[in-house]
């Protein structure tokens, strides 16, 4: 691991100890804040373009939307093209 990546990974650590302890006095602006800092930490750690992290994203957006558009207890497959309801994975 370079120094670099030794130094990242310092910040990572010290700043997800203070996200846990900002969720855990209900801080949830800081939180939030404290999380989105860890994310930009790890993608640079990871070396994740913005277009690859903007892809993922909008992949688990669209999954997640088709998933609780459908009832917790309707075991029916959505058909393709019906509603919308098929994710968009490209």
């Amino acid at each position: 691991m370079t120094d670099r990546n030794q130094q990242i990974m310092s910040l990572i650590e010290g700043i997800s100890a203070n996200a846990k302890l900002a969720h855990a006095l209900s801080l949830d602006d800081t939180s939030r804040l404290l999380a989105m800092a860890l994310l930009d930490l790890q993608t640079k750690l990871h070396a994740i373009s913005s277009d690859e992290l903007r892809s993922f994203t909008r992949t688990v957006a669209n999954v997640v939307e088709f998933k609780t558009r459908l009832p917790a207890n309707d075991t029916a497959r959505a058909e393709p093209g019906k509603n919308g309801n098929i994710p968009i994975l490209g």
